[in-house]
């Protein structure tokens, strides 16, 4: 469609005002200005995320006690149940640092194994890493944590998006758990794979195969692998890939490091002349 105009001269100069879309439509100059400010608007701005979820507990009535057990090794050849093997020396655990204050374990869940398919659902902490997270007091300030219900365990819950359980078909939902640990004292993350799919292939290794039950709202640990005992649940054993690793170098050349400085404040009650302070006589 096409408009015409015959504009006739009249010895001055003439203003010809043009539409600042390509349609043509029943506005004047200001609503298109917001028009084309509203849609600039959507396309700059991120969509509005629903981020309403539902919380999952553990399936203790079914499955019982489980142990999630994280195991660091400096080296690949020999893992131990410490944060010692994490970088930490006994002082700094039995005080609880800053550094280990700041430390924290995380769980991310994906809808499938594949790396070049997958969308991460959800992403969880366990923040409160030291502790007696057991009845056995052999296990206190060691990273060992009981799914129990009378045990605070952060890992207990899970709060999944209500998008995602929206779009799900059946009674129960199948995902992937990824853990890793970022350690503040060194500002690197530690990558751990499930023992139980030790002979697994490379895509399927880092993950615990983990069932939702949308109709009870729990989640459990699904085991195909070795790690299995009819009498009782097995422990969740993840043991940390080695630094070295490339899969581990590879994420770590990611993580952004940065000192996180306190300002130092001069002593003195006198401000003088020069900018420093002295001490009143």
């Amino acid at each position: 469609m096409s408009i015409k105009e015959t504009i006739k001269y009249s010895g001055s100069g003439a203003t010809l005002q043009f539409s600042l879309s390509s349609g043509i439509g029943l506005f004047d100059y200001q609503q298109q200005i917001d028009n084309i400010t509203e849609e600039t608007k959507e396309v700059l701005i991120n969509p509005i995320i629903d981020n309403e979820v539902r919380r999952f507990s553990y399936a203790y009535a079914e499955v019982g006690e489980t142990n999630l057990i994280f195991y660091f090794t400096p080296n690949g050849t020999a893992y131990h149940n410490n944060f010692d093997y994490a970088g930490f020396n006994h002082t700094e655990i039995t005080s609880n640092t800053i550094a280990l204050r700041n430390s924290f374990f995380i769980l991310d869940f994906y809808n499938t194994p594949d790396d070049n398919t997958q969308s991460r659902i959800f992403t969880t902490y366990l923040t409160k890493i030291l502790g007696n997270y057991d009845t056995v007091t052999t296990t206190k300030n060691k990273p060992y944590y009981k799914m129990f219900p009378n045990i605070s365990c952060q890992f207990y819950n899970w709060y999944i998006p209500k998008s995602f359980l929206d779009i799900q078909t059946g009674n129960t939902v199948i995902g992937y758990t990824r853990f890793s640990f970022y350690n503040a004292k060194y500002g690197t993350l530690a990558l751990f794979f499930n023992k139980d799919n030790d002979g697994y292939n490379v895509i399927e290794k880092p993950y615990f195969k983990t069932e939702l039950d949308l109709q009870n709202m729990t989640w459990k640990f699904i085991y195909d692998g070795t790690n299995t005992n009819p009498s009782f649940p097995p422990d969740a054993i993840a043991r940390q890939y080695p630094p070295t690793n490339p899969y581990s170098e590879k994420v770590n050349n990611t993580v952004d490091k940065f000192e996180n400085e306190q300002q130092t404040y001069p002593t003195g009650d006198i401000f003088v002349d020069d900018g420093t302070y002295e001490e009143s006589i």
